[in-house]
């Protein structure tokens, strides 16, 4: 795997000494984004190969944690017609299935409830690679959503691929195709029976079936859960003397000299930090993280900054 971007982050002498250390309660912190496909004014061009953005340090053999895939699969009915949406969470080095959750809509709320099991029972990863739909991407700053936010809170590196280019997330296409060939041709009568026809395939998958890529062997047989395990409550974040801070609202608007400013909707309930760069203009930071500027000659919010790939001439 080769190339790897980050996103802009303040340097450690702008946040903070050990006199006066930030509020960041993660053992993996600071977060890495790796975002693509940005079109905002102030999106940055990054210096890296297109189709590769592991952001997490690159090894030659990656470990167990490393990176977990996510993706929803094409929804479908069960035979008494019940609409299914299925989450799917995957190891990329052990090819071991984390988790596969039938849930009745795609949402933020639904997929994060999910997700607070599956850290729960198997710790967290260094990076999570999505694609850039909903719910765990956006337009906004930092293409973030209020998911893949929490995902940067807790320390997780956040890697979106490029838009319409599902072939970087391919081993869990695949994995989509196989899942949907032996378990909805065709779907079980109920949900119930789905589930349960879900689950033998997954046990199946993690410790019967061999994999090429691991010379033959089970994905049982390599993944180990993480050692690093979610924090029970997250503190809001604390910025440096001289930078302001600012609670977003659940309508992602701030309150800035006098008026209104929208930031996104995926910072809600969150603090960021404004960093005064000259009069009227403010770098606003989510956690170590650049997601744009304020200006106040602007009539709108936020300048976002969204990070994409530098291509090759």
């Amino acid at each position: 795997m080769a190339g790897s971007h980050q996103a802009n982050q303040a340097p450690a002498s702008q946040l903070g000494s050990a006199e006066n250390p930030l509020d960041f309660k993660s053992a993996f912190w600071p977060p890495r984004i790796a975002l693509r496909g940005g079109h905002q004014p102030l999106a940055q061009e990054l210096g890296t190969d297109p189709g590769t953005a592991l952001s997490c340090p690159q090894r030659g053999h990656p470990a167990p944690n490393d990176v977990w895939t996510v993706d929803f699969k094409g929804w479908f009915r069960t035979g008494d017609g019940v609409k299914v949406e299925l989450l799917t969470v995957r190891d990329l080095a052990s090819r071991y299935i984390l988790n596969f959750s039938l849930m009745p809509r795609q949402t933020v709320a639904a997929a994060r409830l999910a997700f607070e099991g599956i850290f729960q029972e198997h710790g967290i990863p260094r990076v999570i690679r999505a694609d850039n739909g909903s719910p765990f991407g956006s337009t906004g700053a930092l293409g973030l959503t209020r998911l893949s936010a929490w995902w940067v809170k807790l320390g997780i590196g956040v890697e979106f691929i490029e838009p319409g280019h599902p072939e970087q997330n391919g081993a869990h296409e695949q994995m989509h195709r196989v899942y949907k060939a032996e378990t909805l041709n065709p779907p079980s009568a109920n949900l119930r029976g789905q589930k349960r026809r879900t689950c033998q395939w997954c046990w199946e998958y993690n410790h019967q079936r061999p994999h090429e890529a691991l010379a033959m062997g089970f994905p049982g047989d390599y993944y180990r859960k993480s050692k690093c395990r979610m924090a029970g409550r997250l503190k809001p974040w604390v910025y440096p003397p001289g930078w302001k801070s600012r609670l977003v609202k659940d309508n992602g608007m701030i309150w800035l000299h006098g008026r209104s400013r929208f930031l996104g909707h995926a910072f809600a309930r969150e603090r960021v930090g404004l960093k005064r760069l000259h009069p009227g203009k403010w770098e606003v930071y989510f956690g170590t993280c650049l997601a744009g500027e304020l200006h106040d000659a602007d009539q709108g919010g936020i300048r976002a900054v969204i990070y994409r790939t530098k291509r090759k001439e």
